[in-house]
């Protein structure tokens, strides 16, 4: 799985990577785009739904999980300003501009990817938008099939709940089934991104070690970071009302500096393994001086 490392040479190894490829710099440039495209996106997402009841309540309930209670409260009081004010130009608008900067975010991290892999981007520039255009609109139809899924599932395993009588069990059941699907959109979307976004040719198989590594290392960082906010509430003392933005640009940051280390690992992986690394577009070369 490692490509013949241990995972003492591979931490050690991937340590490296992360400080020459500058990691800690590229994922402060991913918390910027993140924040420019996930308010917007967010209300795109809802907005589509909103004919669905509940729905609403199950991608905040999913985000609860993962976030901060000081950036989640920011989140819903955002989501429900929006929402009693909301018209059909705030959902087009939401749309266009969504998709731009989340695309911008994704290209971002194609670079940080293509630097992992240490190869040039050689996509066209029009190519390139496309592939993190994609990249975006696929992220945001997980979110909604994975929230349709848990609607029409939930309703069904009420009615199978009340005909037998077990109402206790089908909601232990279908409670940790929500948990598991919410996991699941985000380990399959690290996934494609670690498979589409860099120009690089390879199999499915190799994204798995940097794809489980920051699912894990995404809910570790967001429960330590919650147990800090709890325990050292210090950037509210500092920063006062800002201190929610702060600490929500803190955990959009830890997740693009994951991102980042997780594309190390799968390059690491395979350098080691001797995988020739296969470019999808070679780049033009240089025009000499």
């Amino acid at each position: 799985m490692f490509g013949g490392l241990t995972l003492k040479e591979l931490a050690s190894k991937t340590c490296r990577d992360v400080v020459e490829d500058d990691a800690f710099g590229r994922a402060a440039q991913l918390a910027y785009y993140f924040t420019l495209a996930f308010f917007p996106m967010l209300i795109f997402v809802l907005s589509l739904m909103t004919f669905v009841p509940g729905a609403d309540n199950l991608v905040l309930g999913w985000l609860r999980t993962v976030m901060p209670q000081d950036a989640m409260s920011v989140v819903e009081s955002w989501v429900k300003s929006v929402f009693r004010k909301r018209s059909g130009g705030v959902l087009s608008f939401s749309l266009v501009f969504s998709l731009w900067a989340a695309s911008y975010g994704v290209s971002a991290l194609m670079a940080a990817l293509n630097k992992a892999y240490e190869v040039e981007e050689g996509r066209p520039f029009w190519k390139a938008q496309l592939v993190a255009l994609g990249l975006t609109i696929t992220l945001g139809l997980m979110v909604i099939g994975g929230t349709f899924i848990i609607i029409v599932g939930e309703k069904s395993a009420g009615w199978i709940a009340e005909q037998l009588n077990l109402e206790s069990t089908i909601n232990l059941i279908w409670g940790v089934f929500n948990h598991v699907v919410g996991f699941a959109m985000l380990a399959g979307g690290m996934a494609i991104i670690y498979y589409f976004a860099p120009n690089v040719k390879q199999k499915w198989s190799w994204t798995v070690p940097g794809t489980l590594f920051a699912l894990l290392a995404f809910l570790v960082a967001s429960f330590m970071f919650s147990l800090y906010l709890r325990f050292v509430p210090s950037y509210s003392l500092t920063y006062g009302s800002l201190g929610t933005f702060i600490v929500l640009m803190i955990w959009l940051y830890l997740l693009g500096l994951i991102m980042c280390i997780g594309g190390e690992i799968n390059a690491e992986i395979r350098r080691t393994a001797g995988e020739r690394v296969v470019e999808k577009t070679k780049p033009e070369p240089k025009a000499a001086r």
